[in-house]
């Protein structure tokens, strides 16, 4: 049976091919620092016909395909290859155009084409194609590719050899591309107050290709910064940021050394802020808490209001004398 490269991680799914279950095995790896994208680990690449398609199995098709535009390989008047038609995404038909991607299977020798590769209908396949025409002229650098889905954003690459700055911004599609030398990459995407995104550190290899994606989510942000009773900094001290509409989703944010504190990715809404507050009761912690903008209860804290995608950097207090035993 023709199987996908190895993996570390697996993911198995059960599939319904032709009246029996079958099982297809993907990689449960997600990618962090981005998915290849050029013709890195393949054997050919290339667009071109499906001339046959046979079934040999219960689940595998054996292809003959004519070559059209190659991108990796020799060139050849006909390449037969494997596949797992029942794990493959689509049926794959005589006739058809296809963008190929194909690996050699060491134990056989033969080509296999992958049913969790990015091989595709030739109508589906155009920017894979302008990418890999891009890959194929180049020498001493490598493709940086990715989508952020907003147009005109602009997308940061920090090398970290250097921290030597290259940016670009998206088209109208909300999709960049950008040429790069050799060498490991920190790119972000995080350019426009009120969005966040996780970032991500890619490898740049020569005649490579690398695609980042990324899903940006509102960033409302709380910063301040607490001081001590004389007016210094409060030093690595838990600030407790609590929603007051899901008080079940509070969390505590640790003060730097200049007493600063800052979380970001907050939803709109009513938060109280302050040390203490999540301390275990009647402790002492619990006893001398205080409430934002520097208040012993709650009923006299200041609500923080936060809207979408706002940056409250004020929220700042100082902290109480502990209270005096009766």
């Amino acid at each position: 049976m023709a199987s996908p490269l190895s993996v570390s991680a697996q993911m198995v799914e059960v599939r319904e091919y032709r009246g029996r279950k079958v099982q297809c095995v993907h990689s449960g790896i997600l990618p962090t620092n981005g998915t290849e994208c050029g013709t890195q680990h393949y054997a050919r690449v290339f667009s071109g016909t499906v001339k046959s398609a046979f079934d040999i199995g219960e689940t595998d098709k054996l292809l003959q395909l004519v070559p059209d535009e190659v991108f990796l390989g020799d060139p050849a008047t006909e390449v037969m290859a494997v596949t797992n038609q029942a794990c493959l995404r689509r049926e794959i038909r005589t006739g058809e155009k296809w963008l190929f991607y194909l690996y050699r299977d060491t134990r056989t020798n033969g080509l296999v084409l992958p049913y969790d590769s990015p091989s595709k209908p030739l109508a589906e396949a155009q920017k894979d194609i302008a990418t890999l025409r891009h890959v194929s002229k180049l020498t001493d650098t490598g493709i940086l590719t990715g989508r952020v889905g907003r147009p005109n954003h602009k997308v940061v690459a920090t090398r970290v050899s250097d921290g030597k700055e290259f940016s670009v911004v998206t088209n109208g599609d909300g999709d960049f591309e950008l040429e790069l030398a050799p060498g490991m990459y920190q790119v972000s995407a995080n350019t426009i107050q009120g969005l966040w995104g996780p970032e991500a550190e890619p490898t740049i290899s020569d005649q490579g290709c690398i695609h980042v994606n990324f899903w940006m989510h509102i960033d409302g942000r709380i910063a301040g910064s607490v001081t001590t009773p004389d007016g210094k900094p409060a030093r690595y001290v838990n600030v407790a940021i609590i929603p007051v509409s899901a008080p079940d989703q509070s969390f505590t944010v640790l003060t730097d050394s200049q007493g600063h504190f800052e979380v970001g990715g907050r939803q709109p809404g009513q938060y109280l802020v302050g040390v203490g507050l999540l301390a275990a009761v009647n402790s002492a912690e619990w006893a001398a808490r205080v409430y934002y903008p520097g208040v012993r209860t709650p009923e006299q804290a200041k609500v923080v209001e936060l809207g979408k995608g706002e940056w409250r950097t004020d929220v700042s207090f100082k902290l109480l004398p502990p209270p005096t035993a009766p």
